[in-house]
């Protein structure tokens, strides 16, 4: 297990990295995801006081909480539109979701709660076996 300490200092220089790409190299935040997601992972554990998952890319889960829930993160750089893709295949293997929003250099928390709440207020797309949360639904949640 990582400690929370070392998950600060990586979260501290992910951060640092991402305004690097985007204020001095003009990236585009959405351009920069595979950082921003990273990114929300870290801040989940510091925020939870969890545990990074014990495998790169495990199905279904990013954070292990505290009191063993399974948390999937997903992070955008969108602003105003768009939506999070939950996935069909793998919602068993949840039991909780948080929602973050990368805007204006920081990290804003949209919505931590059941990932059932999220799928009902989803739609689903039987050919894509996914459901996509729009951003403005996720904000009211």
């Amino acid at each position: 297990m990582v400690s929370l300490e070392k998950i600060q200092k990586l979260y501290d220089k992910y951060h640092e990295l991402v305004k690097l790409e985007t204020e001095e190299l003009g990236f585009e935040p959405t351009e920069v995801r595979h950082l921003i997601g990273r990114l929300g992972e870290f801040y989940c554990v510091l925020s939870t006081k969890g545990e990074l998952a014990s495998a790169v890319n495990q199905p279904g889960f990013d954070v292990l909480s505290p009191d063993g829930k399974r948390i999937s993160v997903k992070t955008t750089a969108q602003k105003d539109t768009g939506f999070f893709i939950i996935s069909n295949k793998t919602i068993d293997k949840v039991d909780e979701l948080m929602l973050l929003q990368y805007k204006n250099g920081k990290i804003i928390k949209l919505y931590y709660g059941d990932v059932k709440t999220a799928v009902d207020k989803a739609r689903y797309y039987k050919d894509k076996n996914r459901y996509n949360l729009d951003l403005s639904v996720a904000i009211t949640l």
